[in-house]
């Protein structure tokens, strides 16, 4: 793998855009990973999140577009089979270009033996029944698209899932989630696997939503570059920051929602579309 380079493919869509991204970093990617693999003692990094976009039009086609980011995905493996690779997770045999974009996109064409990609977890965890929607957080996450899309009326509101750290726990790590990712981890993602600012290029939102509580902003102020300025209260009482990043219309970070109380979650939710609903309108 010491050689191995991605030729990016043809650019026809943002998911396409977006393989070219993760393609390009996924070689040195796993190759600063593999010694996690080769050490019994060390927690396993999780799969990185690579979001993959509905083929329905819906996010591309809207009047307005959010991302909502979490903090960080744990112990999602086992969402499609994946069990040939170490704990589920990499698959350190690619020796081609093809064998790259297999691992992010997978290969379903008849007649082939079929291959789940790192994609077609996002996909199975967002966009089917069994998925995503059945967590605590997505539940919550809905909820507050469900609010926005209220106030707004006839506007097409479509979200996007993202997550601060791209790479979580995994491996020797199951059973232990709610956590952040080990240090060794989180240096492999940002000398390695550095791509949220890159995916905001490419998706364009123009509201994010930042629902990870106080556990974060380290990484929030990392990724887009920037300092205590540029949080600003809303309002008082209220855990709830605009944020100001380059390019978006709007961007807040508020309370994660997984462990909240209905009317502490009313509180702040309210307080949130208030306030984007100011910016956006």
């Amino acid at each position: 793998m010491d050689n191995l380079k991605f030729n990016p493919i043809e650019e026809k869509t943002i998911n396409d855009k977006l393989v070219n991204l993760y393609g390009s970093h996924i070689p040195g990617l796993y190759k600063a990973v593999r010694p996690l693999f080769d050490d019994p003692d060390a927690i396993k990094p999780a799969l990185p999140l690579l979001i993959e976009l509905n083929d329905d039009g819906a996010y591309e086609n809207a009047d307005i577009r959010v991302m909502v980011f979490g903090r960080e995905t744990n112990n999602w493996n086992d969402i499609v089979e994946r069990g040939q690779y170490p704990y589920g997770t990499y698959n350190f045999n690619l020796s081609t270009s093809e064998d790259i974009l297999h691992e992010i996109k997978g290969r379903h064409a008849d007649g082939e033996p079929e291959v789940y990609g790192i994609g077609d977890i996002y996909h199975a965890y967002c966009y089917e029944d069994n998925g995503v929607g059945k967590t605590v957080f997505t539940r919550r996450q809905n909820q507050l698209m469900g609010q926005l899309r209220e106030r707004l009326g006839n506007r097409r509101v479509e979200a996007v899932w993202n997550n601060v750290s791209k790479i979580g726990c995994g491996g020797m790590d199951f059973g232990k989630s709610c956590r952040r990712p080990t240090a060794e981890i989180r240096e492999i993602e940002r000398e390695y696997f550095n791509v949220v600012e890159e995916e905001v290029r490419i998706l364009k939102p123009d509201v994010i939503f930042f629902l990870t509580g106080f556990g974060a902003d380290r990484e929030i102020k990392e990724i887009f570059n920037l300092d205590d300025d540029d949080f600003k209260s809303v309002k008082e009482g209220i855990f709830l920051d605009r944020i100001n990043i380059h390019g978006v219309k709007y961007a807040a970070r508020t309370i994660h929602p997984s462990r909240q109380s209905k009317e502490n979650l009313k509180l702040h939710f309210d307080a949130l579309v208030d306030d984007v609903i100011s910016a956006v309108e």
